[in-house]
């Protein structure tokens, strides 16, 4: 069969990738049933529907063509900005706290955009950090530090 869509079959390769990688790490959690969830149920789910999603794009990509079809260039800063960003949020959150992980994870992805505008950035991140603060800490009530210990204490 011969491939009618490259950025779709890459797409679709990728999402089946993800999918079945999420699908597989969920499954060392418990998973639980419809009813009574477990901690792995969610993530198998998601993932099954991403596989699933790129098993579609990956048929169409062999069925239906398109002008603009070709692979051009990757570029790797971007993602890596997006993909750092996310892991310095995750490593950070407790040790510095909600509002100065939410800093980072924005100023760090928006350089990932070619257009970037350091005052938009900036305030995106403050409205992002109250919001964050009003849904996590005090309406869902989550044991998330807001400000690093240091300032606390």
């Amino acid at each position: 069969m011969r491939i009618k869509n490259f950025k779709d079959f890459y797409t679709g390769i990728l999402f089946i990738l993800l999918g079945g990688g999420f699908g597989g790490g969920a499954t060392f959690y418990s998973l639980g049933t419809a009813a009574k969830m477990g901690p792995g149920y969610f993530p198998l789910m998601l993932g099954g529907l991403l596989t699933l999603i790129g098993a579609a794009i990956l048929v169409r990509s062999l069925v239906i063509s398109s002008d603009d079809s070709r692979m051009t260039r990757i570029f790797i800063k971007p993602g890596l900005l997006l993909f750092g960003s996310i892991a310095v949020f995750a490593l950070l959150l407790r040790p510095a706290g909600l509002v100065i992980s939410i800093f980072l994870i924005i100023l760090i992805s928006s350089l990932a955009s070619r257009d970037l505008r350091f005052k938009e950035a900036l305030i995106s991140a403050m409205v992002l950090c109250i919001a964050s603060i009003a849904v996590f800490v005090y309406a869902l009530r989550l044991q998330i530090p807001v400000w690093p210990a240091f300032i606390v204490r």
